[in-house]
C-alpha cells in the first residue's frame, strides 16, 4: 500500500491528534491556571509528549502523502511556523510561575492553534485573513 492510498486514513488520524492535542493542551492550562495539582503528575506530563509526536508523525506522512513540502508551499511554511512558536509558548505557559505571564502564553497558544486551523483549511499563509 502507497502513501497516497493511506493519505485519507493519514489525514483522519492527524486531524484526531489535532483535536486530541489542543483538548488536552486547554486542560492542561486551565489547570495550570487554577493551580490544580492533577498537572503534576508523571502520565500528565508525559501524555503530551506522545500525544505530540504522534501528531507530527502523522503531519509528516500526510506530507510526503500529499507531496505538499513546506517551502514549496507558503501555508505550510506559515503553518510550521507558528506550530513552533506554539509549542514555544505552550512550554512558557506551563513553565511560568507568574499568573498573568501564564495567562498571556496560554492566549497567544491558543491564538496560534486557532491561526493555523484557518490556514489548514484554507491552505492560504492568511488563513481567516484570507476570505
Amino acid at each position: 500500500m502507497s502513501l497516497i492510498e493511506l493519505y485519507t486514513p493519514l489525514k483522519h488520524s492527524h486531524l484526531g491528534f489535532v483535536g486530541i492535542s489542543i483538548l488536552f493542551f486547554i486542560l492542561r492550562g486551565a489547570s495550570k491556571l487554577l493551580d490544580l495539582q492533577w498537572i503534576e503528575k508523571k502520565w500528565v506530563k508525559i501524555s503530551p509528549h506522545i500525544i505530540d509526536t504522534l501528531l507530527m508523525a502523522s503531519g509528516i506522512l500526510l506530507m510526503f502523502a500529499s507531496g505538499q513540502f513546506p517551502i514549496e508551499q507558503n501555508w505550510l511554511t506559515v503553518k510550521l511556523v507558528l506550530l513552533v512558536a506554539y509549542i514555544l509558548l505552550g512550554v512558557k505557559t506551563m513553565k511560568s510561575t507568574q499568573k498573568m505571564q501564564q495567562r498571556s502564553y496560554f492566549a497567544a497558544a491558543i491564538l496560534c492553534v486557532m491561526f493555523m486551523m484557518t490556514i489548514a483549511r484554507t491552505h492560504n499563509p492568511l488563513g481567516l485573513f484570507s476570505l
